[in-house]
């Protein structure tokens, strides 16, 4: 065994979420996240849904609710959701979408576009500044890249399409100083708001506020929920990916915190998100989720090729073709490497990878390395690369979808399936025969609130499916890829009121 590499560690960072998040006034006790001055035990909440909503504070200018004094929820629907599954029964929110943790791919977090809203008035010029620290910050140790786009300043708002998030004004009344987004939210979700106390904040600055709420929109939950801090608990559906830190950039200091209130990046810090975006300059880490939405491409006919080698010690040598193995977006590209020594696998999409810019590289102290992506949206190459840590030989498998239509009999197919239920009754549809790596579109209409569930491989539950759009109304849609080694798709609509639906379904069936 040689010593351990740079930069490898098998623990990582702090947690993730679907929902927003945002920061509460520092001045404020914990008891803030609560939504008051008691300290009452989790568990014992049994508020009704009426008497909660009363208790949530709602933004005029906005419409959204916000819960645990931090945490945005965006419409009347998804809060009696927040009710029925946490407070009713005593726990408190939800952070994971079918328990997979939400960051943004790879293309995503090097063009986090940004507009700052001119409603700023005289402090517009003292926002882009801090904003201009604040990404600062986080890109001088990840693989990430804020862009400020200022043309977009003067109508910057929560429909600007040409950005990827808003920096905006908000009167809170001091019920937080800012709030922001996690990875996968919609457009109009995906908003930095400040409210008019953050402008004289000096412990932390308007910087250290913004630095903080950067990490929520980088994926990153609250420190101060892990039990380690025994204070300010919000819950515990979150995955760590470093130890415990009381002096992190997005623990309350008034939370148990050990740090100095300027919110800045500690080294776990910047273990943690080198852990998910990498090191600056492409350095791999996860990239998994994010977004919003599924599927997208799909198709092609699954290959399986094999290839083999020697690479001396300290050589980068090529796999595969030189012009790259061709591959169809949407789809699941698998590269699993074996072999004696320590070759190190290099996977990147569009180009080959560098010692510095990768899509993947599992950089383990063996020969037992293994790359699992999506082939994203307007990519249609993959490069392959091993690096000799020592000298070694290796075997490579890539399994992929490669361009054609699906072998083995597979035809395209649509059918449709139709009903009425009433409130909280559900209808299952299903199974239906599909080919893996192709597109499987569900598309609902009717009347009432209808809600569409997909799941491949078993019947879809309330709390277990691979798509749900959880919208108002009746048009609802799900467009995923068949994932590898799935045969059969299953279907479930719920009546959020009593509907009536028609889905209609476009697949390949073998």
């Amino acid at each position: 065994m040689h010593p351990a590499k740079p930069h490898q560690s098998n623990v990582v960072t702090r947690k993730l979420a679907v929902v927003i998040a945002g920061l509460t006034a520092v001045a404020a006790g914990c008891s803030a996240d609560v939504g008051d001055g008691s300290t009452e035990a989790v568990g014992t909440n049994q508020l009704g849904f009426d008497d909660f909503e009363r208790t949530v504070f709602r933004e005029a200018d906005t419409g959204i609710y916000i819960v645990n004094g931090d945490t945005p929820v965006v419409d009347i629907k998804h809060l009696r959701e927040f009710w029925e599954t946490h407070v009713r029964d005593g726990a408190l929110i939800v952070n994971q979408s079918g328990g997979s943790d939400i960051v943004w791919t790879t293309e995503q977090r090097r063009n986090l576009t940004y507009c700052v809203s001119t409603r700023f008035g005289g402090n517009y010029e003292s926002v882009v500044a801090a904003m201009t620290s604040a990404v600062e910050a986080w890109e001088e140790v990840a693989d990430v890249d804020f862009i400020h786009v200022e043309s977009a300043d003067s109508n910057c708002t929560s429909s600007t399409s040409s950005v990827l998030f808003d920096v905006n004004p908000v009167n809170a009344g001091g019920q937080y100083l800012a709030r922001a987004f996690f990875p996968g939210q919609s457009r109009s979700s995906r908003n930095v708001l400040v409210d008019r106390t953050a402008h004289n904040s000096s412990q932390p600055d308007l910087t250290g506020i913004l630095r903080h709420e950067l990490g929520h929109t980088l994926g990153f939950r609250h420190e101060h929920t892990r039990p380690e801090s025994g204070a300010c608990f919000e819950d515990d559906n979150w995955r760590a990916l470093t130890a415990y830190d009381g002096a992190s950039v997005m623990h309350y200091p008034q939370c148990n915190g050990t740090g100095d209130r300027t919110l800045n990046l500690t080294e776990k810090d910047i273990a943690g998100i080198q852990s998910l975006y990498g090191a600056p300059g492409g350095g791999g880490g996860g990239g998994g989720g994010g977004g919003g939405g599924g599927g997208g491409g799909g198709g092609g006919v699954p290959t399986t090729e094999t290839f083999s080698g020697r690479v001396a010690r300290g050589a980068f040598d090529a796999v595969g073709p030189a012009e790259g193995i061709e591959v169809v977006p949407g789809t699941t590209l698998t590269v699993a490497m074996t072999g004696t020594g320590d070759p190190d696998l290099y996977v990147k999409f569009g180009d080959a990878p560098t010692a510095r810019s990768f899509d993947c590289r599992p950089y383990l102290s063996d020969a037992n390395e293994t790359c699992t992506l999506e082939v994203p949206e307007g990519e249609t190459r993959a490069f392959i690369k091993v690096h000799g840590y020592t000298a070694s030989n290796f075997e490579i498998e890539v399994s992929y979808s490669a361009p054609g239509a699906a072998e083995g009999g597979g035809t395209a197919t649509s059918t449709s399936f139709e009903g009425s239920i009433s409130r909280r009754e559900t209808a299952s549809h299903g199974p239906i025969a599909v080919v893996p790596g192709t597109t499987f579109r569900a598309v609902m209409s009717g009347s009432g609130d209808p809600d569409l569930y997909v799941r491949f491989g078993e019947q879809p539950t309330l709390s277990a499916y691979d798509c749900r759009p959880y919208l108002d109304g009746a048009d609802e849609t799900c467009e995923l890829t068949v994932p590898e080694g799935q045969s059969e798709a299953f279907l479930l609509v719920q009546g959020y009121a009593a509907s009536t639906y028609t889905v209609n379904v476009d697949y390949t069936t073998p």
